[in-house]
């Protein structure tokens, strides 16, 4: 749904009229029982299967590599990020006793001290001449410094942003902004140390306004030096290095309450794999590229930070205590299982279906997000996975800086979604709160005051998790994807290795295009064309949209496009495609530009991904543009709102072109449509 069936021409790229893209769930689950069904075989060691996660972008190679370090699990946008460990892979994934420990908090800012030795590492770690422990020990400030530093805070909200304005109002004011491009005069005009915020470059260049440009900062640490230009990837990879710092010694002191040895030195633990929760509103192209940028290493996975609250909520307590959430969804289970007996003796083929609809409500540093997630498929043989199916249904999500504010209407937007995607639904077993306890606290207040608003809801009970369940959670699926937990799965006579858990995601973003025929110009883009909804199922596409430089110039050239008549508006595109249109397709396809765009948010602006494509422009061999045809421009998105785009078809230079050289060289001018191999 959602426009994901297929894809069309310009015509339907103009179509502004998208449709919600209903998440369809996966196929019902298989016949449980509360004994979690027969025993699997011991071991799944003897059956050689290496699991990954693909659709999180890891691959073998990348799995196997790291296999042998702890995994890095960190809860990046809380005020206090939570860090947890997952421990290496073990002789046997499927043992079912492994389960993510909890290394601690750390500081969400960079703080680095302000002193001339302090700048000079820092510019060296920025050109790469210095590691990372020397800038741990002459520039980042310990918790007992807090006079003579200068603060980085937040590094993480402006990665990939191309302009300050791209970032909500409350994050621009909370920063000096004063100087938006940087130049020798701004950068000189105050000499004490402190950091300034505004546009530069990858390379440091000026900026040009397109997309090279990138939000950064500089960044004085003595009064007798230039400033240093970072980046919020640079800053970001800081606070990602102390994480993995942070895990390397509490896995040191782990090895050692068992005898264990192994090389912590600085190259080791910079390849620590690194799982990341984000909430939705910062899972879209740019930060998730950026941000996979800033953690170095190619084995990243980035994940939705409702989801691993949720993981980490099901966690047994590690020291054999009751966990509430378990009770009350035991409870359901017994409830669900006594109607399933009462039908079954009804219907002797009836099977029994234990899905459970699970709500979750958290807070981070800058926003709120409410989830619905459908959970089923119980295996009691692995403890950190005890249900082995995750359905997001919906996520509602709003950057802000007074997120209590926007705790209603999250969860009337996701009623309203709930009604819309899942109206058989039986309604939530239980509502989860995450984040840290005083924002958990605030919300309870909040849902006493409002649940009344929430008929169907008002007497869902409402349990506050951990404030450590989002990273224990990262680290359980980090896990998966990794391939470190897996479950023994038995089909006839056949028993295989299979990731634990299964997440079925849906869009955290909404993508669209724009169209303009005239060359670029501000006024002549057409309204957005979304393709992918928000709660659209991802991965999803490749979505194709097929461009004619004919049909470019049937859009050019009539004034009222929309009101010919499907029959009316193919005949005109005919009529564009013979030898004497040649001289307009030229000209009309050498002015095609094509606009992506992403909404991060149900409240929010288009914002551009990227630059405007030229699709049906091409480079010869001496870089001249040279008009194509026809090209189909597929775009998909990734679970983690990266947006892929490939052009497919007939990349031919046009044949006024070729005629023009036949001429040259034949002396006379054929009216003939030359072939693609000619061409060349």
């Amino acid at each position: 749904m959602g426009s994901a069936g297929g894809g069309g021409g310009l015509m339907m790229a103009h179509s502004t009229g998208g449709t919600m893209s209903a998440a369809t769930g996966p196929p019902p689950p298989p016949q449980a029982s509360f004994d979690g069904g027969p025993a699997p075989p011991p071991s799944a060691a003897a059956l050689g299967a290496d699991l990954i996660d693909k659709q999180l972008g890891l691959s073998t190679k990348q799995v196997k590599s790291v296999a042998h370090l702890p995994l890095v699990a960190i809860d990046l946008h809380e005020t206090q990020p939570h860090i947890a460990l997952f421990p290496p892979k073990g002789e046997d994934p499927a043992a079912g006793d492994v389960l993510p420990v909890l290394v601690g908090k750390m500081k969400g800012n960079v703080v680095l001290k302000a002193n001339e030795s302090s700048h000079k590492t820092l510019r060296k770690w920025l050109t790469k001449s210095k590691g990372y422990s020397s800038l741990q020990a002459d520039s980042l400030a310990t918790a007992n410094e807090t006079s003579s530093v200068v603060v980085l805070e937040k590094p993480y909200r402006w990665l990939g942003l191309r302009r300050l304005n791209d970032a909500p109002a409350f994050v621009r004011d909370s920063v000096d902004s004063e100087h938006t491009n940087f130049h020798a005069i701004a950068e000189e005009s105050s000499t004490e140390p402190g950091v300034t915020f505004g546009i530069g470059t990858l390379d440091g260049s000026q900026p040009a306004g397109d997309d090279f440009d990138r939000v950064v900062c500089k960044v004085r640490l003595s009064s007798a030096k230039k400033t240093l230009t970072v980046l919020p990837e640079e800053a970001t990879q800081l606070l990602i290095h102390q994480a993995q710092y942070h895990v390397a010694h509490k896995h040191q002191q782990l090895q050692a309450s068992t005898s264990e040895s192994s090389d912590h030195d600085e190259e080791t633990v910079l390849e620590y794999p690194v799982s990341i929760a984000l909430p939705s509103w910062a899972t879209h192209d740019a930060a998730v590229e950026a941000l996979t940028d800033s953690v170095g290493v190619g084995n990243t996975v980035i994940l939705a930070r409702s989801v691993c609250a949720l993981a980490g909520a099901l966690l047994p307590h590690p020291e054999g205590k009751a966990n509430p959430v378990l009770d009350r969804l035991q409870k359901v289970r017994t409830a669900l299982h006594k109607e399933f007996s009462r039908l079954q003796v009804q219907d002797p083929t009836a099977t029994f279906k234990d899905d459970m609809l699970v709500l979750l409500v958290g807070i981070a540093s800058d926003g709120i997000e409410a989830t619905a997630v459908q959970i089923s498929n119980l295996q009691t043989s692995q403890m950190s996975c005890l249900f082995g199916d995750f359905d997001i249904l919906s996520n509602v999500a709003y950057q802000t800086n007074n997120p209590v504010s926007k705790v209603a209407l999250c969860l009337s937007e996701l009623e309203a979604n709930l009604d819309a995607i899942a109206p058989d639904s039986d309604g939530p077993a239980v509502i989860l709160t995450y984040g840290f306890t005083g924002s958990q606290d605030v919300l309870k207040q909040k849902w006493d005051e409002i649940k009344s608003q929430q008929n169907e809801w008002s007497k869902v009970p409402l349990i506050a998790t951990k404030s450590e369940a989002v990273a224990l959670g990262a680290a359980v699926l980090g896990a998966v994807s990794h391939g470190r937990i897996s479950v023994l799965v038995t089909k006839g006579k056949k028993t295989k290795a299979d990731l634990a858990l299964t997440v079925h995601n849906v869009a955290p973003v909404a993508v669209g295009v724009q169209l303009n025929y005239f060359g670029g110009s501000e006024n002549d883009w057409t309204p957005v064309k979304t393709i992918f909804d928000f709660d659209r199922r991802v991965p999803a596409g490749p979505y194709p949209i097929d461009l004619k430089a004919a049909e470019c110039v049937v859009q050019r050239e009539t004034k009222n496009v929309e009101s010919l008549s499907d029959e009316d508006y193919l005949k005109a595109i005919k009529d564009n495609e013979g030898a004497k249109g040649i001289p307009k397709r030229e000209e009309s396809a050498l002015n095609l530009q094509v606009q992506i765009v992403q909404k991060w948010t149900r409240d929010g602006e288009w914002k551009k991904v990227g630059g405007p494509m030229e699709p049906l422009v091409k480079l010869d061999a001496d870089e001249n543009r040279v008009a194509c045809e026809s090209v189909a421009l597929e775009i998909s998105l990734g679970a983690t709102g990266m947006i892929m785009t490939n052009l497919n078809g007939e990349r031919y230079v046009s044949p006024y072109k070729c005629q023009s050289l036949i001429a040259v060289v034949t002396g006379h001018c054929s009216s003939l449509v030359v072939a693609p191999d000619l061409c060349q």
